[in-house]
């Protein structure tokens, strides 16, 4: 348990102005005691607000809380508003021992419970549904072998693990605000501890909402349906996101001369990139699929800007668009390949 907030919801249309706030999609208040509670706007054509009081005692009585008093210490005066709500949870950041147990599945908040901090609870549930979602499928349409299924948790779990850890620092870093006691002030000396504790309020909690690298640059490092090719692991960051096409990482996007993305060829079964005029040939590739049920098709991109991009002449992207293998020459073995990916082959035996 990281926490015991408290949402209030009221209804006040000159809110922002009565209280002197520049407009904002969330504003962070701090007193003497540290961050106390976020106001965030839900609807501004309603004048619809949120307090969130960011945690409260264990032994306090959250179901009768003086939302006025609330309202007062955030705001610093009293203001008439309506009340039109209120929600009393738990802030989690735990993650399931196991994703897998026989036929049962865990997934989304059954399998991880995320600090909203961050956002991420949605984004890795999603996550969890299309990695076991094409794995399913793939079971019941008779191509997977029985290690494509075990493969579910070992990817996931470990993103879940990732993101838990990420939104729970998120959440912590809220205990680094501690307003000096003049900081209610008017003074110059006031107003100057006032512009410091801002900017700093704004880089840290800020960095909650700059996660593109955590919400897009996960890679299944050592994924037993995912053959590794000896390429340095890239930095994990969570603000930025650097594409790149090392297996178990996302395939990169990029535009293609049609119009379309590279991510719209994926999603429909295995697809293997055929990079560069002079890409090697994947007919080899394309029979051992065909030989085991498994969707597959090719697709030749000649333009060599792509084809730096994905770094090698050769590409097989699962449908859930992540990498499964990369090379410059075609494999020696193809079927062997084939079993590997769709967990045919455990990785001992590859």
């Amino acid at each position: 348990i990281l926490g015991r907030p408290v949402h209030l919801y009221f209804k006040s249309p000159d809110f922002a102005e009565i209280v002197g706030f520049d407009r904002a999609v969330l504003i962070l208040l701090i007193d003497e005691h540290g961050a106390l509670a976020h106001v965030r706007a839900i609807d501004p054509a309603q004048g619809l607000w949120r307090l969130m009081i960011i945690d409260t005692p264990e032994d306090s009585d959250r179901e009768n809380i003086d939302m006025d008093a609330q309202l007062h210490r955030a705001a610093g005066r009293d203001i008439d508003v309506e009340w039109v709500g209120k929600s009393v949870w738990t802030r989690r950041g735990v993650v399931a021992s196991h994703y897998r147990d026989r036929r049962v599945f865990l997934a989304g908040d059954a399998a991880h419970q995320v600090s909203p901090t961050g956002a991420l609870g949605m984004n890795t549930g999603l996550g969890d549904a299309v990695d076991l979602g094409w794995k399913l499928a793939a079971n019941i349409e008779g191509w997977a072998g029985d290690a494509l299924l075990d493969s579910y948790e070992y990817e996931r779990r470990a993103v879940g693990a990732r993101n838990v850890a990420m939104t729970t620092g998120f959440h912590q870093d809220h205990g680094q605000f501690l307003a000096p006691p003049l900081i209610d002030d008017q003074t110059a000396e006031a107003e100057a501890a006032r512009e410091i504790l801002g900017k700093k309020a704004v880089d840290i909690i800020g960095a909650m909402f700059r996660t593109d690298g955590l919400q897009l640059g996960y890679v299944y490092e050592g994924s037993p349906v995912c053959i590794a090719d000896g390429s340095p692991a890239p930095e994990d960051k969570s603000e930025t996101y650097a594409q790149t096409a090392r297996p178990g990482a996302r395939a990169p996007h990029a535009w293609l001369a049609d119009g379309r993305s590279t991510l719209d060829l994926f999603g429909r079964g295995f697809v293997f990139l055929r990079l560069g005029e002079d890409a090697p040939d994947g007919s080899a590739l394309a029979e051992a699929a065909d030989a085991r049920s498994v969707p597959f098709r090719i697709e030749h991109i000649q333009d060599e800007n792509i084809a730096a991009l994905y770094e090698t002449g050769l590409v097989l992207v699962r449908p859930d668009g992540h990498v499964a293998w990369r090379g410059d020459m075609a494999p020696k073995d193809c079927g062997k390949l084939m079993d590997r990916v769709t967990g045919r082959l455990e990785m001992e035996e590859a």
